[in-house]
């Protein structure tokens, strides 16, 4: 970022319910309306101070082509804010971050809110089949899943580690949240969830498969929303920025290669440009669409599959407050509610440096660098 550096500098989201349940009767625009108006009111932003809008949605409501637009003219924000819809699968959320942070860096703007929103309680079966393929994502990392030898019980400990993390989380993770329908938090993070009861749970996609309902992200119904500002408008107003996205990175691979192993490529070129290894990272976010997709993910990173290697990963700094397999995964909402919480996290450990991995459908993934220094 050359020009003008970029501040995080709130965010807020919904709950993440389980789709089908208390989000059902709202669609959308409901959804993304409570996320943007939450931020908004919770950190006492004037409306007319907003510049810009990106949201994104994999899962369009009908007759509202333009999401972001509607939100804009629904949300009390001026009529003259300029505002765009993006879908890009999993990483959504990323991709609309990155078009505020560029509009700030290069000072077109100076303030605009990044988001996305999923109400997969909508959504019909053909939704979850990647279309070049004919295969459902799970059909396609119980492929990679084996290739890459990952063994049930490390899925389920990635999985437990996720309930676990998320459950101690809930009162940090409250700050983030508005209420929704009488929702306050996440339903998905189980207290009671274990090893053992992991263990009995059969495979979802395939008898002779190792992803299961209980290792793998559900179906999720939410919405985030999230504050950039340039570094000098959040002086001017008087706000600390949680942290600056310091650099970002996208890629993409054939569906042949591993439908959610494009990271290979985001996560090892990102530290490369930036003279970083995996050791120089305090906090690490890695998306779990599936535990199995987190653990190929980083024994491409550490074996160099598609980069340099990257060094180990220390899995004490990673998810630290639970991850997509316990708190939900509605498509377009998840970089919103990895880069809050990790911003969050960052600002309260006073940690340096941030790393953001996701993978999506279509065989792409994004990285995003968070800094505090």
């Amino acid at each position: 970022m050359p020009d003008h550096r970029v501040a995080i500098v709130a965010g807020a989201r919904t709950p993440f319910v389980k789709a089908g349940q208390a989000f059902a009767p709202l669609g959308p625009l409901a959804l993304a309306k409570h996320a943007v108006r939450g931020l908004l009111d919770r950190h006492d932003v004037d409306p007319k101070g907003i510049d810009a809008m990106a949201f994104g949605v994999v899962v369009p409501e009908r007759g509202k082509p333009n999401l972001a637009r509607e939100i804009v003219l629904e949300t009390g924000l001026s009529g003259g804010i300029e505002a765009q819809t993006v879908s890009s699968y999993c990483i959504t959320g990323l991709r609309t971050a990155t078009l505020i942070a560029d509009a700030i860096a290069r000072g077109r703007i100076s303030a605009g809110i990044a988001g996305g929103v999923e109400w997969l309680s909508g959504a019909d079966p053909g939704t979850f089949k990647e279309p070049t393929t004919g295969l459902t994502m799970g059909e396609h990392m119980e492929i990679t899943r084996a290739e890459w030898s990952i063994p049930r019980a490390r899925q389920d400990e990635i999985a437990l580690a996720s309930h676990r993390h998320a459950v101690a989380a809930r009162a940090r993770l409250s700050q983030e949240i508005v209420p929704v329908e009488g929702v306050a938090q996440d339903t998905g993070p189980r207290p009671d969830t274990s090893l053992e009861r992991l263990a009995t749970l059969k495979p979802a996609f395939g008898a002779d498969g190792t992803i299961t309902a209980g290792n793998a992200s559900p179906v999720t119904d939410g919405a985030s929303a999230v504050l950039l500002m340039s570094e000098r408008r959040a002086a001017e107003e008087g706000r600390e920025p949680l942290a600056f996205i310091e650099a970002m990175d996208y890629a993409a691979i054939h569906p042949n290669e591993g439908l959610l192993m494009a990271p290979a490529i985001t996560v090892p070129r990102l530290l490369e440009r930036a003279g970083l290894t995996l050791a120089d990272i305090d906090l690490l976010e890695i998306h779990e669409a599936f535990a199995a997709q987190v653990l190929a993910n980083v024994a491409a990173w550490e074996r160099g599959w598609k980069g340099r290697p990257t060094g180990p990963v220390g899995w004490d700094r990673v998810n630290v407050n639970g991850s997509s397999v316990a708190v939900g995964h509605p498509w377009a909402a998840t970089g919103g509610r990895i880069i809050t919480t990790l911003a969050y996290e960052m600002k309260r450990r006073d940690a340096r440096r941030g790393l953001i991995s996701i993978c999506a459908a279509g065989a792409m993934a994004g990285a995003m660098l968070l800094t505090r220094r």
